[in-house]
């Protein structure tokens, strides 16, 4: 079977490519909480806004993604980062999110996340409970997330605890996968992590060839 995990990551590329019918997957995915073996989406979205900075995103969606209208000279009464909340204005006027009007500010648009979802794989060749610690992990920016463990040990895995936990649990074998629990989908458990994570991973396959072509 499988010598190392990293044996497993194209197996899982490969066919859940085809299950999901999509080619926007990545591996080894930077979260800020630990690196997943995959990450994928189903569907992306044309936004053209980029905050490169998770402290901006943070600020973002504090302020604008539910109220329509603000006010500038209040948002800098009580802003502690005066230049960060600058910068997150021109940004937003910028490309047409929000418009300026003396003190008056509008939300012209609303701002849609890069991917229409995220889904997140952690593989794993033997140690499958701290596999299932980092799948739980990945919930806080996930719609859903799986473990995926070799075939031939995927009966020591606890089940039970991973339907408890909504976990997906994929089994591996040298050229296939089988979906032994299918977990439902969840919004993320953190709005400004999914947003600004679906910003990286939009970075991510627009580097790649294929998406290009």
């Amino acid at each position: 079977m499988f010598r190392y995990e990293s044996e497993m990551i194209p197996v899982l590329v490969e066919n859940l490519s085809k299950v999901f019918n999509t080619k926007y997957i990545t591996t080894e995915f930077s979260t800020g909480n630990g690196v997943a073996d995959l990450v994928f989406t189903t569907e992306m979205n044309e936004e053209k806004l980029f905050l490169n900075d998770y402290g901006m995103m943070s600020l973002f969606v504090r302020l604008f993604q539910q109220n329509k209208m603000l006010n500038s000279e209040l948002l800098y009464e009580n802003c502690f980062d005066k230049s960060r909340l600058k910068k997150l204005l021109n940004c937003l006027e910028s490309d047409d999110l929000i418009s300026i009007d003396g003190d008056k500010i509008t939300r012209t648009r609303k701002y849609k996340s890069h991917t229409q979802n995220l889904f997140s794989v952690e593989a794993k060749l033997k140690d499958w409970k701290s596999g299932f610690y980092q799948a739980m992990r990945y919930k806080f920016f996930s719609h859903k997330s799986y473990l995926a463990y070799p075939k031939q040990y995927i009966h020591r895995v606890d089940l039970e605890l991973l339907k408890e936990n909504n976990i997906g649990l994929i089994s591996v074998e040298l050229d296939n996968i089988e979906f032994v629990f299918k977990p439902k989908t969840e919004k993320p458990q953190d709005v400004t992590s999914y947003f600004f994570l679906s910003e990286l991973f939009a970075k991510e396959i627009r580097k790649k060839p294929m998406h290009n072509n």
